[in-house]
């Protein structure tokens, strides 16, 4: 059940689309909050399968992996970098190997970054669930 009180609406910082998410989970925080919590239990798993993917020059695994991982920024409110993602995933096995090294290169860094917006995000919705 959520403690916020009914009538203020938790802002969550961009690229996160907060009327998305208050829209998708129906403005229960409490549930955005687990789910904020279960998408970073498995995200470092998800980072690394796409890491290794490409690492090892497996474009059908690569495709996989961010396949995979796409529907996690769903969940969160992510929208732009789903999008990416989506992006990627359908130019992977055609890209010329230069091109794909500096996109992968891009989303890489994208996926490190999103981890601390996605944790402080959490951190802020505790705060805001405990009021």
């Amino acid at each position: 059940m959520n403690n916020a009180p009914a009538n203020n609406t938790f802002q969550f910082s961009p690229p996160i689309d907060s009327r998305y998410l208050i829209e998708l989970y129906a403005g229960d925080y409490d549930m955005i909050g687990e789910t904020f919590t279960d998408v970073l239990t498995e995200y470092d798993m998800f980072v690394q399968h796409i890491n290794d993917s490409y690492e090892q020059g497996d474009r059908v695994g690569l495709k996989s992996a961010v396949h995979k991982i796409k529907p996690l920024f769903g969940f969160v409110g992510l929208l732009a970098l789903q999008a990416e993602c989506q992006d990627f995933e359908n130019s992977c096995l055609l890209a010329e190997t230069g091109a794909l090294a500096v996109r992968f290169a891009t989303l890489r860094d994208k996926l490190l970054k999103i981890r601390t917006v996605i944790e402080t995000e959490k951190e802020r919705l505790v705060e805001f669930n405990n009021r």
